[in-house]
């Protein structure tokens, strides 16, 4: 029998959790699988999930939750030959969303029973934090910061915020350099793109391919007031690579620094504030249960 350890962020999406064990008991019940269950607390949690996972030695692991709490598993999954799944249970969603994961836990139970996977990359940051789908800095991560700040989950949250941080959004000059050219910019945000879209459904990157080995650095430029409704409109239909105010280029590393002190998100959670942030590309790769026949 195949043991699955599933990771339970219990305060995730503002989403009632209490039955969710439940739920894969039953789901699990005629099926030659073993569910083993470790929750998430804010105490220490790599070290113990890093503990659970020597002892359990499960043949799966599946993050329930949102983008922070799949990272912090990846994260731990990277040296062991582990695949990882997701029931996704956050706010946006914006990992499961990119890999075509149902939010329906029956549908995405399923997924996890099944053996198709895509290996996809990684990007590493200041050789601290790893990121799978977005990380930025600017306008998105000071969103972020104030909606764990503000303590209040869900869509509704997050929407009330977005228009806090609209219309008190500011930009900054950025210093990029490349492997093969340096040059500046002010931007009002700066993304490391491994995915194409936010959980939101906002297309940041049109062409970005998850398994290609490369991510879009993707720079925007301070826009008039006038220009945010077309820039919206170019978000949500993928077409904001032809936007003037946005420059978006594929790159295996880049290094950025700035004149202060700037807030950094990674796959949907602030992680401090840095003047200086060195991006490249892993030489690892995650093993990802998506949807599809088996391989």
């Amino acid at each position: 029998m195949r043991t699955i350890l599933f990771v339970i962020n219990p305060i995730s999406g503002g989403i009632d959790k209490r039955n969710l064990k439940q739920e894969i008991k039953r789901f699990f019940s005629s099926n030659e699988c073993t569910p083993e269950f470790f929750e998430t607390t804010g105490d220490q949690d790599r070290k113990k999930l890093g503990e659970t996972l020597d002892k359990i030695i499960p043949d799966r692991v599946v993050a329930c939750g949102g983008d922070g709490t799949i990272n912090m598993v990846a994260g731990i999954l990277m040296d062991r030959a582990i695949p990882l799944g997701i029931i996704p249970l956050g706010s946006a969603n914006g990992m499961a969303t990119e890999l075509g994961i149902s939010e329906n836990i029956a549908s995405s139970l399923k997924v996890i029973l099944r053996d198709k996977m895509k290996e996809i990359d990684v990007i590493e940051i200041n050789r601290e934090f790893i990121s799978l789908h977005l990380a930025d800095l600017g306008f998105n991560a000071k969103l972020i910061k104030r909606f764990e700040q503000a303590g209040k989950r869900g869509k509704w949250g997050y929407a009330r915020q977005f228009v806090k941080t609209l219309m008190t959004q500011e930009s900054l000059r950025y210093h990029f350099m490349l492997p093969d050219k340096t040059f500046s910019r002010r931007a009002q945000m700066v993304s490391f793109a491994n995915a194409r879209k936010y959980g939101t459904g906002a297309v940041v990157n049109p062409d970005g391919k998850m398994d290609d080995g490369v991510f879009e650095l993707c720079i925007f430029r301070p826009y008039p007031w006038y220009a945010l409704f077309g820039i919206f409109i170019r978000f949500f239909t993928g077409s904001l690579k032809k936007s003037k105010y946005v420059k978006i280029i594929s790159c295996s590393s880049v290094h950025v620094y700035m004149n202060k002190p700037e807030t950094l998100q990674v796959d949907g959670e602030t992680v401090g504030e840095f003047k200086e942030v060195d991006v490249k590309i892993h030489s690892k790769k995650m093993r990802v249960l998506v949807p599809g026949p088996a391989n």
